[in-house]
């Protein structure tokens, strides 16, 4: 089935990425179009916080035309959505991708009416037959915020449209403070037991076992292809020791790399018309320079020489991770199906994606502190240089949950043992 939307980002002469909203014949919806000029990108949003935006707000979209509902007559005619669809979109914006893409298509089939003429008990009883996946609470609720904050922008712009005696111009009133109130009141609470599921890094033996696996001569290196073996080892320590964003691996150039003074500069390159990547990796901490280890210098300049030189496209361009055959700078897909692969090939390791490498980092760091016992506020400056951080940053805290569960339940423990008076036992 052909999609009815997709988002397509376009590349401006000056570098920019600007994402676009498409329809099924390819052509940008007006209204979507004009918010995300005015409303996003007029307030400096990144290209991707913005292409984040637009799919929340395919989500309405495709919601709207499984239940055919023609938002802008509606708008003419001073209403929005009643409580039972808005009910019904919110437990719709619950939904994964893939179940969404799915509805849409029995949609097609004519399976589904209109929640105008069918009870919202109805509605759900007709997917109740199967287990129903859901994506997690926060994301949840920051596409309910987007759509939410959408809806409430284009009833503004018809509010503004009408005459001011104009009766619709109340019912308008009244139908976004009913579309504010009605989504805030079912936003899925965040902070539930949920942050028990938070992502953590790898523990010590998963650590060991990837170092190994990817290792370029070993057997279960799930890649046939000389070049792959190599670079994905190479990508592997260079997240693994450094613990960088995929967007900051995938944007550093040889020329940024000092080999004389080990030292690699990770800088910040928003829409830079030099990057051919249509879907630019990009780096969204501080521009830093970090030391290489002799070791990562050395497996560094070896990939150059050795393996990357082999690939005539890769000639054209400075970047330093380019793709197997066509030797183009690495897309952030390409790097995703990396991690995929391990995950696949090597079952006995966790489920794996590029940032639990920062993950991972961070407690290393941490275990690394408590060994050499640096004081709190030194940990925090040097942590923050590194990750690209501000000094007065909280963003440590989400990446050292393990350490410092592991840490208060080690404390906890021995308090229970002298409680109990059990650590003499143990001596």
């Amino acid at each position: 089935m052909k999609r009815r939307y997709q988002i397509r980002m376009v590349v401006l002469s000056s570098g920019e990425r600007l994402p676009m909203f498409l329809d099924f014949e390819g052509m940008p919806l007006f209204d979507v179009t004009v918010y995300s000029l005015t409303q996003l990108r007029a307030r400096n949003r990144a290209a991707n916080t913005i292409e984040s935006s637009l799919r929340s707000i395919m989500v309405l979209y495709i919601y709207l035309d499984i239940h055919k509902i023609n938002i802008i007559e509606r708008l003419q005619q001073g209403e929005l959505l009643s409580l039972v669809e808005i009910e019904s979109l919110v437990e719709f914006c619950h939904l994964p991708m893939a179940e969404i893409s799915s509805r849409l298509y029995v949609e097609s089939k004519g399976v589904l009416p209109s929640p105008v003429t069918t009870s919202l008990e109805k509605y759900r009883k007709r997917f109740d037959q199967t287990s129903r996946k859901e994506v997690l609470p926060a994301s949840a609720a920051n596409r309910l915020r987007i759509v939410r904050d959408y809806l409430v922008w284009l009833s503004l712009v018809r509010s503004s449209q009408q005459k001011k005696q104009s009766c619709h111009v109340e019912s308008l009133r009244e139908a976004q403070q009913l579309i504010v109130k009605a989504i805030n009141s079912m936003m899925p609470d965040v902070c539930t037991s949920d942050c028990l599921d938070d992502r953590e890094g790898l523990d010590q033996k998963s650590r060991e076992k990837l170092l190994e696996v990817i290792e370029p001569d070993s057997e279960d290196n799930p890649w046939m292809e000389e070049y792959s073996r190599y670079r994905n080892a190479l990508i592997m320590h260079w997240l693994y020791y450094h613990g960088l964003r995929r967007g900051e691996l995938l944007g550093i150039r040889i020329s940024d790399i000092n080999f004389q003074e080990s030292t690699v500069v990770v800088a910040r390159r928003a829409d830079d018309p030099q990057d051919p990547r249509r879907n630019q990796p990009n780096a969204k901490t501080r521009a830093r320079k970090i030391r290489l280890s002799p070791g990562l210098r050395d497996m560094t300049e070896a990939y150059i020489m050795s393996h990357r030189i082999a690939l005539p496209g890769a000639r054209k361009h400075n970047f330093l991770f380019v793709a197997s055959n066509s030797g183009k700078p690495m897309s952030i897909s390409s790097l995703n199906k990396v991690f995929t692969v391990l995950s696949m090939k090597c079952p006995e390791l966790p489920k794996l994606y590029p940032h639990i490498m920062r993950h991972t980092w961070n407690e290393r760091f941490s275990e690394k502190m408590d060994k050499k016992k640096i004081n709190e506020g030194k940990e925090k400056k040097m942590r923050s240089y590194l990750m690209g951080w501000l000094d007065t940053s909280g963003t440590a805290a989400i990446y050292t949950r393990r350490h410092v569960r592991e840490a208060a339940n080690k404390i906890s423990l021995e308090m229970q043992k002298n409680m109990l008076g059990e650590d003499k036992n143990d001596e």
